[in-house]
């Protein structure tokens, strides 16, 4: 039963309910797709999803064209200069490696470090052929610092900016930050920087990185815009580093867009001697900015035939700055891995290189100076990423700088999907979850939508490894595809429970509801659904029925009984008996003795039943049905009867066949109702009952002791009353075994009754000679 149920369930729900499943899996894709909407679910993608990616992507190799020379604690405990103050500021009889006792280390703070250092690596940096050098360093504007031959910082500046000069490669950082009187409205603005290293810088610009509230760094600005726009280190670096290819790309820019092109500087040199570096950058991304189409005419130009014999290093330079340029202002940091993943040489290590060190370590490459501990957790200038290690060590600010170059300059940052695609690859995570968890058993559902988002999963990790381009994984693996299966499950259990209820109401109509709770408890094994009580049973048999049925079609007799029935199975439900069984006009129904008025119900019912069969006979029908009952009162055992193609709940017992032989007395006595004493035991005071004697039955071995339900004993008339009594004389006698004073008292209530078919009954088989048996009438 429980393979049929299921099977019967799984139907109707995939066909007769298909519209409302696939409305329903669109409703959950539907809704997962509107989640992506929520700023704080696409911060949720964006903190667990993209870490994933970079996770199961894993460390890459650092940019080759990349090189950072890192300040930092060690960098300083190992380069030594005199402890003679003005030798010190000088940099002078500079040391590294084993300290002599007459020098000293530099301050562990780097900004106390004396500038003509950084003037040194600036002079070895571009012997060594450096393409172009910058500093994540704030060269502030600081007070005089008195020597013997004036201010020693001012020196330091002359000969920071010299050789900046001498470099013309030098790129040095600035600062946004709030003035020290803000009024509502105003803007950032850049720290003020030494002049005299201003002017010998080849330009300078911030870079600013994008916080998010959870504290990760993602993100970094590429060009800042509005009233302190401005281009970002990292691609003012790009400029400088493609100074080779800006001939090419502003011939280009003068085909395309004359009117643009003659705003610009003729040569790169230009742009050198006049200090032209920012707004060179800003022009050139204004004019993008102004014609949104220019970006793909130079991108096809660049793919013509016109351009064919240029170098495809040349052509690729020339993409990327058009990339930068039209591309957004703010990007993601596609990270190469975590502190160190970029190639760093220790400042104290680059002043100790030889020539040919310094020129295989550096020669063409972006170099970049800044603050970096690369092994220990340090607060100043560093920036948690997804690759931040458990003991808190993280990027340095250098480092997010020189990964920020590589992606501008390999075009490479992480390219979100669009929101629009990211809301249809929810909705079809959802969708496509709730649909396969609503048609199939979990048992193949789960493994399925396993499977299909493992394979999402790795296209996903392809596509963000082969392009940099994101697609959402977190919204889809924990929130879309739960929602669906958590959907379809919900859906599942609701149906089985309507469908649960269905088969339980419909078990009612042939059992009790407490045997529909056993069965469901027993589903394996019905034979265990078994009990045994004392009950009454109930058997009725209809008159006429044998003739009725011959002549009606056999469709007019199934309605016509469906009628029949109709009428007498509500008194039976109405009074807590149940139908135990039904042969043609024929049925047995049952009383569980479950309390104390179980008999009061019962003779009750079989008054309804009888009244219900007279009302059912006044309709117009083709002939009437005289319907006849029979009760019995012990104990039988309720239970499943049958083998495993069919089974049928039914009364197995003596009582049940004591109950339709009495049903069958009822034709020789002409009566309607006839229960046993065991049926009437101490519930016979509100009814009017008769005493029919006690007979041995057919087929039985002991006498029963029947009497007849006449009705209400409030509603009798006297007549009733007089033949009940009159006819209660002639059965005392005769179980007293007086057959011949018992036959003068029945003659004598036949004389005054003699329409009473059960007295003329009485009297014909005494006068016939019928033997007695224990005071007991025996029929044939």
């Amino acid at each position: 039963m429980g393979r049929v149920t299921g099977c019967v369930a799984r139907s109707f729900r995939i066909s007769s309910r298909a519209p409302i499943v696939i409305a329903l899996a669109v409703t959950v894709g539907t809704i997962s797709a509107l989640l992506v909407l929520v700023p704080q679910i696409r911060s949720f993608e964006q903190n667990l999803g993209l870490e994933w990616l970079f996770r199961l992507r894993g460390p890459v190799a650092g940019p080759e064209e990349v090189v950072l020379v890192t300040i930092s604690r060690e960098s300083a405990t190992n380069i030594f200069l005199p402890r003679d103050p003005e030798k010190f500021h000088r940099c002078v009889d500079i040391r590294t490696g084993i300290r002599p006792d007459t020098h000293s280390s530099l301050p562990s703070m780097p900004a106390r470090w004396p500038r003509c250092l950084h003037a040194m690596l600036i002079d070895k940096l571009v012997q060594a052929g450096a393409s172009t050098i910058a500093f994540d360093v704030l060269f502030r504007t600081r007070p005089p610092l008195p020597g013997s031959a004036g201010d020693l910082n001012a020196e330091q500046d002359q000969l920071l900016g010299a050789a900046m000069t001498r470099a013309r490669r030098v790129l040095i950082a600035g600062k946004l930050e709030a003035p020290a009187l803000q009024a509502a409205g105003d803007t950032e603005e850049l720290t003020e920087i030494s002049r005299v290293v201003l002017d010998g810088a080849l330009g300078m610009a911030p870079f600013p990185v994008t916080d998010r509230r959870e504290g990760r760094f993602d993100e970094f600005v590429a060009f800042t815009d509005g009233g302190s726009a401005t281009p970002s280190l990292p691609a003012l670096a790009i400029q400088a580093y493609s100074f080779d290819v800006y001939p090419q790309f502003r011939g280009m820019l003068a085909k395309l867009a004359p009117d643009h092109a003659q705003l610009l500087p003729a040569t790169a040199d230009e742009i050198r001697s006049r200090g032209q570096m920012q707004a060179t950058c800003l022009l050139i991304r204004q004019l993008f900015a102004g014609d949104p189409e220019l970006a793909a005419r130079m991108q096809s130009e660049l793919a013509s035939a016109d351009y064919a014999e240029l170098d495809t290093t040349v052509r690729t330079r020339i993409a990327r700055l058009i990339a930068l340029h039209s591309g957004p202002g703010t990007r993601m940091l596609n990270l190469f891995g975590p502190p160190g993943a970029i190639h760093a040489f220790g400042y104290d290590k680059v002043l100790a290189f030889n020539e040919s060190q310094a020129e295989t370590a550096f020669r063409g490459k972006m170099v970049l100076v800044g603050y970096a501990e690369i092994h220990v957790p340090e607060q100043m200038e560093h920036f948690p990423t997804v690759f931040s290690s458990a003991d808190g060590v993280a990027l340095s600010g250098t480092e997010i700088a020189a990964t920020a170059f590589a992606n501008l300059l390999n075009d490479s940052s992480i390219r979100p999907a669009g929101l629009p695609l990211w809301m249809l690859i929810t909705m079809l995570a959802g969708t496509l979850s709730a649909l396969l968890c609503l048609i199939l058993p979990n048992r193949l559902a789960f493994p399925i939508v396993g499977l299909l988002l493992g394979g999402y999963a790795w296209t996903a990790l392809r596509v963000f490894v082969g392009s940099t381009f994101w697609l959402p994984l977190a919204i889809p693996a924990c929130i879309a595809t739960p929602l669906g299966l958590a959907t379809g499950i919900a859906w599942k259990y609701m149906t089985a429970r309507q469908q649960r209820d269905y088969f339980r109401e419909a078990f009612r109509k042939f059992v009790p509801k407490e045997v529909v709770e056993e069965l469901e408890r027993n589903a394996g094994n019905f034979s265990a659904t078994r009990e045994s009580l004392e009950c009454a049973c109930v058997a009725t048999d209809a008159a006429n029925f044998t003739s009725l049925a011959e002549a009606m079609r056999s469709e007019d007799l199934a309605d016509y009984l469906n009628r029949y029935f109709d009428m007498l199975f509500r008194p039976v439900a109405r009074h807590g008996g149940f139908v135990s069984d039904i042969v043609g006009d024929a049925m047995l129904a049952i009383w569980p003795n479950r309390s104390a008025n179980t008999r009061e119900h019962m003779l009750k019912a079989l008054l309804e039943m009888q009244e219900a069969a007279r009302e059912f006979n006044e309709q117009p029908t083709p002939t009437r049905l005289m319907t006849r009952f029979g009760v019995d009162w012990g104990r039988v055992t309720l239970t499943m009867v049958g083998s495993q193609t069919h089974y049928e709940y039914r009364a197995v017992g003596d009582t049940v066949n004591t109950a339709s032989r009495i049903q069958e007395l009822n034709k020789k006595l002409g009566t309607r109702v006839l229960v046993s004493s065991s049926a009437l035991n101490g519930a016979a005071g509100q009814f009017l009952v008769r005493d029919a004697g006690l007979f041995l039955l057919r087929g039985k071995t002991l006498p029963v002791h029947v009497s007849e339900l006449v009705g209400l004993r409030e509603n009798a008339t006297r007549d009733q009353l007089d033949l009940c009594r009159s006819f209660a004389a002639g059965t005392d006698l005769l179980r007293a075994g007086n057959k011949a004073d018992a036959l003068t008292a029945f003659r004598t209530t036949l004389a005054e009754f003699p329409q009473d078919q059960a007295t003329a009954f009485y009297v014909q088989r005494l006068e016939s000679g019928a033997a007695l048996v224990k005071g007991a009438l025996k029929l044939e």
